[in-house]
C-alpha cells in the first residue's frame, strides 16, 4: 500500500468529509466500542494514534479496473499551541480492498500529544479513476511527502501550502465519499465521550437494520454479538462477522509513554556530540550537546511533561567520562566546521563511518524527515536505548525545579 502522510489545518477537505458525514447519519450505523480495561488520558499524560484496522468496500468487487479506492483518514487536535491541526494520510490502498475486500492494521497518523481540547478523528474513502482529479491529488500529496513526515511540527506547517491545493482537486472531482465518519472525544471530565482506546466503527447500513449490535471480536475484527451458538457461522465468543455492506473500523491507540524516545535528529546529535569529544573537538562537542538537549526540551513531539525529562536523559548520558579524559587537547583548533556551524553539521552527517554509535553513512546523510518516516536504523535504536537508560520518572522530584539553563550549564 502506499500511504502519504500529512498534516493540515482542520478546514478544507477535512471540513468537506464532516459535513458530508453529519448529512448523512442517518443512513449509517456508527459506534465506538472501548477496550476492555482502557482509561482515558489526561491532557498533557499521554499519545494516541490511529490505525485503519479494517475497511471493507463490497462495491469494490464490481469495480473495472481504472477504478481504485483512495482513502482519507486522521485525527486533529490542539498542536503545538497554534490551533487544531489534523495529521491525516491520504492514500491509495492495496488491492485487499477489492479482492476479497479487506484491508487491516496500517498507521494513519504517528504518535500524537495530546494536550487537551477536542480530538476528532476523521476517515472516508473515496472512489476514483486512474489519471483523474482524486489520482492527481494522491500524486501531489506524495510530492511533499519528504517534507510532510515528522518532525511534527515541521509537518504541520508545511502542510497549510499543501491543504489549499488538495481540497480544490477534490472539490473539482465532484465525488462524494463512498463512506466516512467522523467522532470527536474531549479530556475526561466534560461530559462527552473521553479520549481513550478502542474501535470507531461506520457500517454503511441504517440505525437499527444490522442483525445484532456490533462489537470487536477475540481476533480483533468487527463483529455481530449472535445470540445463536450454534450458527455455523459464528465467531469467537458467539460472533459472527459483518459481511455484504461497506464498513470501516478505525482504531485509536493511547499511550501513557511515547514509544520513541530519542528522535533520529536527537540520536544523530548525540552520535556526533560522543564523536566529537573522542576527537578532542570540545568545542564541537559544547555546541552539539547544547543543540541535542535544547532540540529535546523544545520538541512539540511530545507533551510538555515529558520534554525534561527527555533533555535530562540526554545530559546525563553525556556527562564527562572515560571518553572525554583519553581525548586529550582538541587538535581541531583551526577546523572550518567549528568556524561554521553549517558546515559542521554537513560534515557530521558524512563523518559517520568513525561513528563510535555505529551508525550506517548512508542512513545518517538523509534529511531527519526522511529517517523519521523510515523509523530509527539499528545504530540510533541501541543509542536510544543507551540514552534511556537516564530518563527520570515524571515524578522525580528533580524535574520539579529544572529549567533548560541548568542542563545546558551542566
Amino acid at each position: 500500500m502506499r500511504r502519504i502522510g500529512c498534516a493540515f489545518v482542520a478546514g478544507g477537505l477535512w471540513g468537506r468529509v464532516r459535513g458530508w458525514f453529519e448529512a448523512d447519519a442517518e443512513h449509517v450505523t456508527t459506534c465506538f466500542l472501548p477496550e476492555p480495561g482502557s482509561a482515558p488520558i489526561w491532557p498533557g499524560q499521554g499519545y494516541l494514534r490511529l490505525w485503519l484496522a479494517e475497511g471493507f468496500l463490497a462495491k469494490a468487487r464490481g469495480w473495472d479496473g481504472d477504478r481504485f479506492p483512495v482513502l482519507h483518514a486522521g485525527a486533529s487536535l490542539d498542536f503545538g499551541g497554534t490551533g487544531a491541526v489534523a495529521f491525516t494520510s491520504f492514500s491509495r490502498p492495496a488491492a485487499a480492498w477489492a479482492v476479497p475486500g479487506e484491508q487491516v492494521d496500517f498507521p494513519v497518523t504517528p504518535l500524537l500529544p495530546f494536550t487537551g481540547g477536542v480530538v476528532e478523528i476523521e476517515a472516508a474513502v473515496y472512489q476514483a479513476v486512474q489519471a483523474g482529479p482524486l489520482d492527481t491529488a494522491v500524486r501531489l500529496v506524495a510530492g511533499f511527502a519528504d517534507l510532510l513526515g515528522p518532525p511534527l511540527a515541521t509537518a504541520a506547517t508545511v502542510a497549510r501550502a499543501v491543504s489549499a491545493g488538495l481540497d480544490s482537486l477534490i472539490d473539482a472531482s465532484g465525488e462524494r465519499p463512498v463512506l466516512g465518519l467522523h467522532h470527536a472525544m474531549i479530556s475526561p471530565g466534560g461530559g462527552g465521550l473521553p479520549v481513550r482506546a478502542g474501535h470507531l466503527a461506520v457500517v454503511n447500513a441504517a440505525p437499527g437494520s444490522l442483525p445484532g449490535p456490533l462489537t470487536i471480536d477475540a481476533g480483533g475484527r468487527l463483529a455481530l454479538l449472535d445470540g445463536d451458538s450454534g450458527g455455523q457461522d459464528d465467531g469467537p465468543g458467539g460472533t459472527r462477522r459483518v459481511t455484504g455492506v461497506d464498513y470501516l473500523v478505525v482504531r485509536v491507540e493511547t499511550r501513557a509513554e511515547h514509544d520513541v524516545w530519542l528522535s533520529p535528529a536527537m540520536a544523530a546529535l548525540v552520535a556526533r556530540a560522543r564523536l566529537a569529544r573522542a576527537r578532542g573537538r570540545m568545542g564541537a562537542f559544547t555546541d552539539y550537546r547544547a543543540e541535542a538537549v535544547t532540540t529535546a526540551w523544545t520538541s512539540d513531539d511530545y507533551v510538555e511533561s515529558d520534554r525534561p525529562r527527555i533533555a535530562a536523559a540526554i545530559a546525563a548520558a553525556l556527562e564527562a567520562g572515560a571518553e572525554q579524559a583519553a581525548a586529550g587537547p582538541d587538535p581541531d583548533a583551526h577546523d572550518p566546521d567549528r568556524a561554521d556551524p553549517g558546515r559542521a553539521d554537513v560534515a557530521g552527517a558524512r563523518r559517520t563511518e568513525a561513528d563510535p554509535a555505529g551508525a550506517d553513512p548512508a542512513e545518517a546523510g538523509r534529511a531527519p524527515t526522511d529517517r523519521a518516516l523510515a523509523g530509527l536504523t539499528p545504530a540510533d535504536r541501541a543509542l536510544a536505548d543507551e540514552v534511556i537508560a537516564h530518563l527520570p520518572a515524571r515524578d522525580d522530584p528533580g524535574l520539579a525545579d529544572l529549567t533548560l539553563a541548568d542542563l545546558l550549564a551542566g
